[in-house]
């Protein structure tokens, strides 16, 4: 099972659908929290601080989720700068085309499934571990 810090704070790795969506839930209802509702009332120094805080903690569980998917966790960048044009609505052409390349990487991410063997960025979620003792 992964603790929450390696979730939050360790880009290596891997992470199920489940535990993906799950942190990204908690990621994306706490950043609509902090701009939505307190942004205005926070000092600006505090709310690029914050943002800095979930704006890692996004890329940590985006890089896991596709090195489960085998890919790069390099295109969590990408992803995350498609989320902040389409944030908080998109009105403009540009962010609408981000709200679509968005709404693929979500399909890819929090729908299709992992590589179930062991690849260049560990052993799939879940899977046994084993001592690598022969059965004698």
């Amino acid at each position: 099972m992964i603790a929450l810090t390696d979730l939050f704070l360790t880009s290596t790795g891997r992470v199920g659908r489940a535990r993906f969506i799950a942190a990204t839930a908690v990621l994306l209802s706490l950043w609509a929290v902090v701009d939505l509702r307190l942004g205005l009332a926070l000092p600006a120094w505090l709310h690029a601080l914050i943002a800095a805080a979930f704006l890692y903690g996004g890329l940590c569980v985006l890089s896991q989720r596709l090195h489960d998917r085998g890919r790069s966790g390099w295109w969590s960048g990408p992803i995350l700068l498609i989320f902040a044009l389409a944030w908080p609505q998109p009105t403009a052409l540009l962010d609408w085309v981000a709200t679509a390349g968005l709404a693929l990487a979500a399909v890819d991410l929090a729908i299709l499934p992992g590589q179930k063997a062991f690849n260049r960025y560990g052993a799939a979620p879940g899977a046994r571990r084993h001592s690598g003792a022969t059965p004698g």
